[in-house]
């Protein structure tokens, strides 16, 4: 398999300025950030430390639809989206002008719903994945409107499942589809008013109690509804909630638990119903809660994360409750994952990472210890940017891994993989210069330099197809110049 970019490292790079802090950005995703100069930048799906999007900029939030495709939207309002192009990788950019100031999207069960400031939901049914040839057929769900939030969620019976999607309405109401969605027809649940939040079939009022509606068939949705209260639960603050599972904050920030537990796995997995909630005594002081895969993750007023399991027949009133980590402001969950902030403005990610999602430069499965996000780092060759589309700046070893195949050939190089022996061979030949030929292989670690051996403090490393080379080793060998400029996260590399 032929590796499709090659990486040069920054010899003597200064990792404390990348390490100490990521506080250059304005926002942040579970999968992206932007930064304060305007730039956007993304991971995942592939992609294990960040990659700037060059035709992006002044993002003010993202929506993270899929990995390597997603909505955004900018200061002044108007809404892109960005996706990967197979096999290139290439990322292409397009303005969705059906949409504008969103407040909300949501990506579920086929579709995707987005909601803007005049309370409006627009809806793309996607068939499973969002795509810029379907940009164009973004309607206005005209059935439903004066819309604050959203919930979605599946319910099953005797091997048929019905789509429903929730709607909290400004007057305090909420709706659902009546009939398969996606339909225009949508009916008021009768009990829930005053209605604050919702989160799949549940809802929390203003006076602080949770309502309850029951799961219905698909061949029950033409019958009417009603709410009720979860008695054991008043002075809600906010619930949440993930495939039935829910937990609650009251006004004492104590974090109450119900729903859905799981044991077994795969094709075997169980499903546990604790229909009664249950007061977790063993953690306190609760800012808010998650749920990741099998974990529930609570962040404290005091900025600490624990994680306890759900992966057992029911949920116990004192859980042992791991630590994780400490000094967190916020967390935005993913879909497999979690993305911390912490006090230094540092990102810091937890879960499963198969795909890079953590961002932390490596595909190990899950991480159950934090990782850190690597800082987005530019490069530019005679001040024109680099375009990354497979890879980033990768840090190990205290030293920087930079993917430059076509800063190669842009310097005057010709590049040569050997797929059998696991070879590169970069050379060059320009007038009235003397030739380079620069060899490394990496099932040895042997490198060398016009037929001479090098020695390397940090080996060359390959990372899913991708191989990573010394920069100030090989830029200076083809007549280049590096220059690192730690404040703003950028690397020069200048041809003399």
């Amino acid at each position: 398999m032929y590796v499709t970019l090659f990486c040069l490292l920054f010899a003597l790079f200064n990792t404390s300025a990348l390490a100490a802090s990521n506080g250059d950005f304005q926002s942040f995703g579970a999968t992206s950030l932007s930064k304060s100069d305007g730039s956007y930048w993304v991971w995942g799906a592939g992609q294990s430390v960040p990659i700037q999007i060059h035709d992006l900029s002044d993002v003010e939030k993202s929506f993270d639809c899929q990995f390597d495709r997603q909505l955004v939207m900018k200061k002044d309002g108007t809404v892109w989206f960005w996706e990967r192009k197979d096999p290139s990788g290439e990322i292409q950019v397009h303005n969705v002008q059906s949409l504008n100031n969103l407040i909300d999207v949501q990506y579920k069960m086929g579709d995707l719903l987005a909601l803007d400031q005049e309370r409006k939901v627009y809806l793309l049914s996607t068939q499973g994945q969002l795509t810029s040839d379907r940009l164009n057929q973004i309607t206005h769900l005209s059935g439903i409107d004066d819309v604050v939030d959203l919930g979605a969620y599946w319910d099953y019976h005797q091997q048929s499942h019905a789509e429903i999607w929730a709607f909290l309405k400004k007057d305090g109401t909420v709706w659902i589809n009546k009939g398969d969605f996606p339909t225009e027809a949508f009916e008021p649940i009768p009990a829930p008013n005053n209605v604050i939040e919702i989160e799949e079939n549940i809802a929390l009022k203003q006076d602080g109690t949770v309502w309850y509606w029951p799961s219905q068939t698909k061949n029950d949705l033409s019958a009417s509804i009603t709410a009720a209260p979860i008695t054991e639960l008043t002075s809600i603050k906010k619930i949440k909630s993930y495939n039935k599972s829910y937990v609650a904050i009251d006004q004492n920030a104590d974090l109450w638990f119900w729903g859905v537990t799981l044991t077994g796995a795969s094709d075997g997995t169980i499903r546990h119903n604790q229909t009664v909630p249950v007061k977790l005594n063993s953690i306190k002081d609760v800012k808010d809660a998650f749920f990741v895969e099998r974990s529930l993750i609570v962040l404290t007023k005091g900025g600490d994360v624990w994680e306890a399991s759900i992966d057992r027949e029911s949920m116990p009133e004192n859980p042992v409750f791991n630590h994780l980590t400490s000094d967190v402001q916020e967390i935005k969950l993913g879909a497999r994952h979690i993305m911390m902030q912490k006090n230094d403005a540092s990102l810091w990610g937890w879960g499963v990472n198969k795909s890079g999602q953590l961002g932390s430069g490596d595909f190990e499965f899950m991480h159950l210890t934090p990782q850190r996000v690597q800082r987005p780092v530019a490069v530019y060759l005679n001040d024109e940017p680099i375009v990354m589309n497979s890879s980033g700046v990768i840090i190990r070893n205290d030293q920087a891994f930079i993917p430059l195949r076509s800063v190669f050939e842009k310097m005057g190089a010709a590049i040569n993989w050997d797929t059998y022996t696991k070879t590169v061979t970069i050379s060059q030949r320009e007038p009235e210069k003397e030739p380079v030929t620069i060899s490394i292989n990496y099932s040895s670690g042997t490198v060398d330099l016009n037929n001479k051996p090098v020695t390397l403090s940090n080996q060359p490393f390959i990372l899913v197809s991708t191989a990573y080379l010394p920069l100030r080793f090989i830029s200076e060998s083809l007549g280049g110049k590096v220059d690192w400029i730690q404040d703003e996260g950028k690397i020069f590399i200048l041809m003399q």
